[in-house]
């Protein structure tokens, strides 16, 4: 057997570990559940948004609501000072009396009780330590005493909600063993907010880095999250501002998910209490569980480090530096979770399929790839399992992504593009 294929057949995908993975029912009582294996510092996962009402704190507290639903445990700390809101999204009261004296007092009491102050949600294996309103952000230095404090909690997964009044801090505070989500709409000037603020990031690179910049920004652990699309179609703007971004800046900010317009968020918001533990599957449902597994499933977080911390840059708000459109696809990608294999010229792995269209498709491994590699693609999970040759057209190793071209797109890929959207018309039906 070869390095390569015994990589393969041993990769991420194909392993115990992910088949493994299994969701559970995760409303009960709250009760916290104490560590059964050696304690870990946990990943903390920070949601930040440009501009207010980019919908982060529900994006926030319904992905720690799914991670929990894989078995992990999580705790939710709101730092939206000015509008804090995840007490009312787990349906919880503002604060316990006697703790709403700032968060310099919190500090002390928390280096004497540890991690008492993280109150139970009604989810099971989410905790919540939430805020009271501020004036303002606290001082920098108060802030970052208080990240480093997260890195201590008893928990396996931090999920931080950052506030837009204090939003540098996903640069300056979250540096090691964190994931940086962006959470933005396709509006024109949500994606240009989001871009400057992105640029801000890459101009801190190159004043701590210097002709390093471009390799530290390669270790930008984090993603893209749409927001309010109306149609399947409307995920490609996210995909091509995704490109444009990494062309212009060198960030790379992979779609990890697309959520749509949708009541049932709206309910969930009124009957306080998180979408993806409440009756029903949808396709918002189901994008939370894609980005949990994703992020669950990533081994290599701790060993990326994207140091971006000093005084801010601030970069105005302008025109993008090109068009989305010419970044986008010319066919429309359909979003699947499809099991496949890959075969190589010399073995072969199993793959997750995670969009299609009628020139190609993106998959997740961690077999090592590179640009021009020829494969076939077996769809494993349609009927006859369908094969396609395959050529490799990108490679995002920060996320194990791959995106591949089809080399005879006659053949099969119209059958995957109709399995795609029927798939798509029976989830939304």
């Amino acid at each position: 057997m070869s390095e390569r294929q015994a990589r393969g057949s041993l990769g991420r995908m194909a392993s115990p570990e992910l088949r493994a993975l299994r969701r559970l029912r995760v409303m009960s009582t709250g009760r916290w559940h104490a560590p059964l294996d050696e304690r870990r510092a946990p990943t903390v996962i920070a949601v930040g948004a440009a501009e207010p009402g980019a919908g982060k704190s529900v994006i926030a507290c319904n992905l720690a609501a799914s991670i929990a639903g894989l078995g992990r445990r999580v705790v939710v700390v709101d730092l939206d000072f000015r509008a804090p809101r995840q007490h009312v999204l787990f349906g919880m009261p503002r604060s316990p009396a006697g703790e709403d004296d700032g968060l310099e007092a919190w500090l002390d009491r928390k280096r004497a009780r540890r991690d008492e102050l993280a109150r139970a949600t009604p989810v099971r294996n989410v905790r919540l330590l939430p805020w009271a309103v501020t004036p303002a952000a606290p001082a920098a230095p108060v802030r970052e005493a208080l990240v480093r404090e997260l890195h201590d909690l008893d928990s396996d997964i931090v999920v931080v909600d950052v506030g837009a009044a204090n939003r540098d801090d996903l640069f300056d505070f979250f540096a090691t063993n964190a994931i940086r989500l962006l959470v933005t709409s396709r509006e024109r000037r949500a994606l240009e907010a989001t871009y400057a603020f992105l640029k801000s990031a890459a101009a801190r690179a190159e004043r701590n880095h210097g002709a390093d910049a471009r390799a530290v920004l390669a270790g930008f652990a984090g993603g893209l999250v749409g927001n309010a699309i109306e149609e399947p179609e409307q995920e490609e703007t996210f995909h091509a501002f995704s490109r444009l971004v990494r062309e212009h800046l060198g960030i790379a900010l992979p779609v990890v998910g697309c959520l749509t317009n949708s009541e049932r968020v709206g309910q969930s918001i009124v009957a306080r209490q998180p979408l993806t533990v409440r009756r029903g599957i949808d396709d918002n449902v189901r994008q939370f569980h894609h980005m949990a597994e994703t992020i669950m499933n990533d081994s290599e977080i701790a060993g990326r480090a994207c140091a971006l911390d000093g005084e801010p840059i601030d970069v105005p708000i302008g025109p993008l530096p090109a068009a989305v459109s010419n970044y986008a696809r010319k066919n429309p990608r359909y979003a699947v979770d499809w099991a496949a294999t890959l075969e190589v010229e010399t073995g072969w792995t199993a793959v997750r399929v995670r969009d299609v269209s009628a020139s190609g498709a993106a998959i997740e491994t961690t077999t090592a790839l590179q640009v021009g590699d020829t494969a076939i693609l077996r769809l494993d999970q349609l009927p006859n399992r369908p094969a396609v040759p395959v050529v490799v057209k990108n490679v995002v190793a920060a996320s194990n992504r791959v995106g591949l071209g089809f080399t005879e797109k006659r053949r099969v890929p119209p059958r995957l593009v109709a399995a795609a959207r029927a798939a798509l018309s029976r989830s939304s039906s």
